[in-house]
């Protein structure tokens, strides 16, 4: 979902919520997301309360805020964040801490509904291969993403750490409890990074966005890759020769966040009561292939048996994956950030 191009600014993008009362500016990523969300979230919260929403959209979320920030012009008033930049933000002064007493988040997925930001959907990365290359005995594991003795083929990987350290602890047999133990040590970032420099000349894609690695597993151009279960669901479905497994997967998810310099915070915890609620987040999956983290949506009888079957917060996917500790990732970010850009251009 989320991409690594840097917000120069923020676009203007259509589908605006007309109503009489208070105005609400809302950033989102563009796409599905603000498809979906114009039909089922902020489209028919805010005409329930009679509030008019403008959207802005960007690339990377946290970038656009800190460029408000530093201009001094904060003009959004709830912004879609990744969990761990919500951390990022929260740390850094960015956003106001969420009303509980407002916002009802007593069935939400344990750890996504932080002080500062509550999930909407929750995605994983994941391991996608080409079911051509691989027709009999296909990949299981990120030991076998790295084994390309038994698995030979061309690779893709994110040009970015982000969960791809996990993945290459995963692949040297970490236990998914001890990740974040070892990740947390000098030593074990470096024996991450050093993990993807061995399989660094068996890449032949770096990716920088979701619309890339999806287009690559569609087109059949690289054998296996990482990448978000959503783009290898629309590959899959657009004829691709796509299969990806849950397995091992890196569970994130993509939160609503309210800026600290936002001059509507009480009517902006209103509308995220409403886009939280069971109903509008179990709507929301007829638009993106994302799970709700709101459990009680898939006890609205609105996500057929066959939807839930491939999303990634459904009972039956999300135990067999690693949940990504945003607060790792908040106190980290920038020193493995670093360490994975030195890796890539040596």
């Amino acid at each position: 979902m989320r991409t690594l191009v840097m917000a120069a600014g923020l676009v203007a993008a259509g589908g605006a919520v007309w109503a009489e009362g208070v105005t609400l500016t809302l950033n989102t990523p563009g796409g599905a997301v603000l498809e979906g969300g114009n039909a089922v979230l902020w489209g028919p919260a805010a005409a329930e309360l009679g509030y008019e929403v403008k959207i802005e959209t960007s690339d990377n979320s946290l970038d656009a805020l800190r460029l408000q920030v530093g201009a001094n012009a904060v003009s959004t008033d709830i912004i879609v964040m990744s969990g761990y930049q919500s951390a990022i933000a929260a740390n850094e002064g960015m956003l106001a801490p969420l009303d509980y007493n407002v916002i009802d988040a007593k069935d939400f997925v344990e750890g996504a509904a932080t002080p500062y930001c509550i999930g909407i959907y929750g995605y994983a990365a994941v391991m996608a291969w080409n079911t051509k290359t691989y027709p009999d005995k296909a990949p299981a594991s990120w030991a076998d993403f790295w084994d390309t003795e038994a698995f030979p083929g061309r690779r893709a990987m994110r040009a970015d750490a982000e969960a791809q350290v996990e993945m290459a602890l995963l692949s040297q047999g970490v236990a998914p409890a001890d990740l974040y133990t070892v990740l947390a040590t000098e030593e074990g970032m470096q024996r991450a990074i050093d993990r993807i420099a061995e399989l660094k000349p068996e890449i032949a894609v770096w990716w920088n966005s979701g619309a890339q690695h999806g287009q690559l597993m569609l087109d059949g151009e690289v054998d296996m890759t990482t990448g978000w279960n959503g783009r290898f669901q629309t590959a899959k479905a657009n004829g691709g020769p796509v299969e990806f497994t849950y397995n091992q997967g890196i569970l994130a998810y993509d939160c609503f966040a309210i800026p600290a310099a936002s001059q509507h915070k009480e009517e902006a915890m209103k509308l995220i009561n409403l886009m939280s609620a069971a109903k509008a987040q179990a709507a929301l999956t007829g638009y993106v292939a994302y799970g709700p983290m709101n459990k009680a949506a898939f006890d609205t009888g609105l996500i057929a048996p066959e939807v839930a079957a491939v999303l990634p917060t459904s009972p039956q996917n999300s135990g067999s994956m690693i949940v990504q500790d945003i607060t790792w990732w908040a106190a980290n970010n920038d020193r493995i950030q670093q360490m994975f850009e030195d890796m890539m251009t040596q």
